[in-house]
This record gives structure tokens, sequence and C-alpha cells, in this order.
């Protein structure tokens, strides 16, 4: 620390010695006029031409009456020629002035240095921005993750990979974007507070509004309900891309702030809705990596489509050895359940017991991209039933990369007296306690229901969790730019 407080101290001497000469070492104006990859990639056309570059200060050498620095800019490195006899006296030794970090612009000519590297013989450098705090030599010095993660503009700076990372989460973006448009679907944006936190089973956060005196909560989806009102309201296609919250655990696959995308198509079913993800998740995957196969924790993904399809309970039987179709009691099921491993805790009721079961022993099995199709009704009480199943499963699907869930999808429910039903079952097994995270009743979207709802089918996507996988990365705060740190203390 004493050492950051001595390079702070001398370079604010700097700051002050650049405005002793009239230099103001923070203005507003750049006269960049080219990229570093411009000039690099088309050297021919900028021979012997004048240009000003501009970044940032990443490496800089004196050798006597030449110096050598490499400016960073997003699109690359390029390395900039100064030669003393291109300087005044007085701007030469200006030059003990800058230091690696700073900001600046370079004005010269693009040329070859004797050992063939294209650089910018430069004749004029301004200060831009002066930095204050030395950047770190090699990430390798900072092995604290936690300070990787405070810093995360440190991190961006000096470590491609994550840099990479972010780039690739926006562009998976705009394809998933530009997709759904091409489609006909329009985005519109829904209320991110909430009266009733719907949508989904999951622990809300809960805050306040002053101007009404009244309890609200952040979101827990990306407007599921909403999205079907808008429906009701003659919006046959629709989406949104928006963050969602849940007061949970945070882990390699959890994180309290995330984005979703979630959608929904009016006259479509649930068969219309997997050939259309197997379309959306291979043109994502060929649009971000460049191939259907890349490496993920050590294997290879292979996400050429056309991609399995199993139900639900065929891969409990599979890997578990349960058929769910052959338990009426609960406690029986939580008994077998035991004995094959599966921790559960005391109180549980039908839904979170099944989903345990599904978390500990089934879904962890699950590598290749996988539809997994007809869920037990009683985890999803907004999706239609299947035909022929004597109501026991609904129509959804969830895709599934190695063991995780990457989108969860159904054929919407849009009877309103069944969903109302549904609703009053989940809203007395919570009361009760069985199920704390249960499904919370939005008594105002049946009534909205109620006035006629098209037949649909929707789904929400993780995207977070995508760019973990096509990152091939170890957790998802890796994939968020900045993830929430707690404070540390001062």
């Amino acid at each position: 620390m004493a050492m950051i407080d001595e390079i702070r101290k001398a370079r604010i001497e700097k700051v002050q010695k650049f405005k002793d000469k009239g230099i103001n070492p923070y203005p507003a104006k750049s006269k960049r006029t080219n990229m570093a990859n411009e000039i690099l990639n088309d050297y021919e056309d900028f021979e012997g031409k004048d240009v000003t570059v501009s970044g940032r200060i990443m490496f800089f050498r004196e050798l006597g009456k030449i110096s050598f620095i490499k400016l960073k800019d997003m699109s690359g490195i390029i390395q900039l020629y100064l030669k003393k006899d291109n300087f005044s006296e007085e701007s030469w030794n200006d030059l003990k002035l800058f230091d690696v970090g700073d900001f600046v612009d370079a004005t010269g000519t693009v040329c070859k240095t004797k050992t063939g590297e294209i650089s910018v013989e430069v004749k004029d450098l301004d200060i831009l921005a002066k930095s204050i705090r030395p950047l770190p030599e090699k990430w390798a010095g900072i092995q604290d993750e936690d300070m990787r993660f405070r810093q995360r503009y440190l991190d961006f700076l000096v470590n491609p990979e994550s840099k990479e990372k972010i780039e690739k989460r926006a562009k998976l973006l705009r394809y998933l974007r530009e997709f759904l448009w091409s489609k006909g679907f329009i985005e519109i944006e829904n209320p991110s507070l909430e009266v009733n936190p719907a949508g989904a089973q999951a622990e809300p956060f809960k805050t306040h509004i002053n101007a009404y005196d009244m309890d609200l909560y952040l979101r827990i989806c990306a407007g599921e309900l909403w999205q079907k009102m808008s429906t009701i309201g003659g919006f046959e296609r629709v989406f949104e891309i928006a963050r969602a919250y849940r007061n949970e655990g945070v882990d390699a696959e959890h994180n309290p702030e995330f984005t979703m995308l979630e959608f929904y198509w009016a006259y479509a079913t649930i068969e219309d809705n997997i050939k259309f993800h197997e379309e959306l998740f291979s043109g994502m995957v060929k649009e971000v990596i460049g191939d259907y196969k890349f490496q993920y924790h050590g294997k290879t993904l292979d996400m050429t489509p056309p991609y399995r399809i199993a139900r639900y309970n065929d891969l409990f039987i599979e890997h578990v050895n349960i058929d769910l179709d052959k338990y009426e009691d609960l406690e029986e099921l939580k008994k077998v359940a035991i004995e094959k491993g599966v921790e559960l805790e005391y109180g549980l009721g039908w839904s979170t017991t099944i989903d345990q079961i599904w978390k500990q022993k089934v879904r962890p099995n699950l590598f290749n991209p996988v539809f997994v199709i007809d869920y037990p009704y009683i985890l999803t009480p907004l999706a239609k039933r299947v035909e022929g199943s004597n109501g026991k499963y609904v129509q959804m699907f969830q895709f599934v990369i190695d063991s995780m869930e990457m989108c969860r999808t159904y054929g919407e429910l849009n009877d309103p007296i069944d969903q109302m039903e549904r609703f009053k079952e989940q809203q007395e097994t919570k009361e009760d306690g069985k199920d704390e995270e249960n499904w919370a009743a939005d008594y105002e979207f049946v009534e909205a229901m109620e006035y006629g709802m098209p037949p649909q089918s929707g789904s929400g996507l993780g995207i977070d969790r995508w760019v973990k996988v096509l990152t091939d990365a170890p957790s998802l705060r890796e994939c968020i730019a900045y993830p929430i740190m707690k404070p540390e203390p001062k």
C-alpha cells in the first residue's frame, strides 16, 4: 500500500506539472482519425500517411534518443515509435510526464520499424487522461477472485478472456433480438416492480414505495403474466429481454440478479416451439462460436441439430429407477427417494419433493443437449395438461445441457376456471408451509383470462447460463459484467 501511495503522489505531481505548462491533463476532445486495427489490417493503404491514434499506454520503454509505446484501443494494440529528432527539447523532456495507464492522442506517420513491425512514428503526443494509480503488470499478481470481480475494469483491461466473454454475451443478445424480430415478434417492456411476484417458484426481493405506502416486489421472471395479457390484448408474438431477481443462494449456476429472455407465441403448440428452439439454439451457437461443436468443461459439446427429446418420467426411470406414475402417496415416494440417496427436508410437498429428486439424481446425468418434455402438472400450474395422461402431466419442456436448465417452455394454460383451481391449490400448499417457494396466485391475471386468451406456447431462457456454456466459463459471475459483491470494510 505504501508503494501505491508513493506512486499516486508522484503522478499527482505530474498532473500539476501538466497544468503548470498550461496543458489540461483531462481534456474533453480527442483528435483520433483511425483505430489501431484499421492501420494494422490495411498497412499498404496507410503507409506514409499521417494519422492520429488514441488509447491507453500499456507499455513504455525509453532507449536514449528513441522510445517505444504500446497503445491499446478497443480494436487492438499498435506500436508508437518516438524519435528525439521529431520533438523539441522541451517536448522530448515532457515525455517523462507520461506513464503506463495514461490515455493519449498520438499523431504521426504510419511506417514499419527495422524489425518490420507496423508502427506510428509519432510527432506529437498529447495527454487525454492522466492515470493516478498504476496498472497491474500481470494479472497473476492479483490471484484473489473476490478482488478480480471488485475491480472488474482491471480484469477486462489485462485479461482478454474476461473481456471476450462479455463481447460474446453482447453478440448473443443481438442475435436473439434479431432472430425474434425476423420471426414477427415485438419486444414489450413489462413492470420490474410488482404487487404480486408470480410466474416462477422463487423467493422475491421485497421493497417499499413511499408514494403509495405499500410493499412491492422485484420481479422473479421477465413479465410472464404481463406478456400473456398482451396476447389477450391482441399482440400475438411478444418478447422481452430483461433483468429478473430472486432472493436465493449464489453458486456457479445461480445469481440473485440475472437476465432472461421470455417470449409468448399465440396459436403455436409445444411441438411448434420445440422446432423453433432448435432453430434458435443451433443458429445462436453457430453465430457466437462459429461451429456447432466446441469445448465445454473438458468435453466436446455437440450442438448439431436435431436434439434428443425425452419424457421427464422416462429420465427418472432411466437414471434413478423411480416411476412417478406408480406413486399416489407422497410419503411412499419420499421413502423410496431417501433410499436412493436423495436428501429431503422435513415437510416438503409433492412439487418440491419431485424437484429435489430431479435436481439431485436425474439432472446431473444430462450433459448432451436434450429437450425434456411432459412434466408432472404439480410442478407447473400455468401449463396445459397433456392429453391422454389423466391430467398427471403438462405440456412443458426444458432444454438441458450439462445438468443446467437452459430454458423452460409451456403449452400455456388458457382455461381461466382450471387456472383458478390450480392457483387455489398452490396457495393452500404455500399457506400450509409445505412449499414456501410455491407459485404465488394472481387473481387479476385470472380475471384477464376470463376475457379470452388465445392458445399459445411461451418460453423463458436464462441468458447468463447460455453465456456460461458458450464461453466455457466456470460460473455465472464470469458471464456478468459486474456481479453483485458485498462491500469491503473500509
